[in-house]
């Protein structure tokens, strides 16, 4: 009985440095896209900012243009025009972000699903609807991205709106399941 043990003992030592491996790397993994999602979080305030500006700068700049006398409408009608162009490049800038950013989420939702495969039966039944949630709507994100990039003038905004909420949807719905992951077994206390 005793070799027997010993022998067991060994290959469950085996079996556990192997597991605490996986367990480490995901863990590793998951504090990366955590730390990602915090400095993700941190520049879509900031684009917020800017945003907010600009709106104000365009809206002061319509002014001008509408109570400009006939002296100085001229100038006022090509700063009016030098600033939709500046806004029409930021509508090209704010695809390629969001385009980034939707590609970070789908690695993201990727290293989720791969957790989950790897996880308990109760762990992966905790995140499953909320997998399915992510994976619809990084689809309609993706959707509106495309819509959004077939908008002239100023209704591209209100797709920029749509797609900055969807973001921190997202980026919420992400966090928590990693979150989750992050939970000792049997604590389903924060549950969404």
């Amino acid at each position: 009985m005793g070799e027997e043990r010993k022998s067991y003992e060994q290959r469950a030592e085996i079996i556990a440095k192997k597991l605490l491996s996986k367990i480490y790397a995901l863990e590793s993994k998951a504090l990366e896209a955590k730390m990602d999602a915090i400095q993700n979080q941190d520049k879509l305030e900031k684009q917020v900012e800017d945003l907010s500006q600009q709106r104000k700068e365009l809206e002061n700049k319509y002014y001008d243009l509408v109570h400009a006398s006939d002296s100085q409408w001229q100038n006022v009608s090509e700063d009016f025009e030098t600033l939709i162009n500046q806004i029409n490049t930021d509508k090209q800038h704010f695809y390629e972000k969001a385009q980034s950013w939707l590609n970070d989420m789908n690695s993201k939702i990727g290293d989720l699903e791969e957790k989950a495969r790897y996880s308990s039966q109760d762990i992966r039944e905790g995140v499953q609807h909320q997998l399915k949630s992510l994976r619809e709507q990084r689809e309609r994100m993706q959707k509106n991205l495309v819509d959004m990039q077939q908008e002239s003038g100023e209704r591209w905004k209100s797709f920029r709106d749509g797609l900055d909420e969807g973001m921190n949807s997202m980026k919420t719905t992400i966090n928590k399941v990693y979150n989750y992951f992050q939970r000792p077994s049997g604590d389903t206390s924060s549950e969404s």
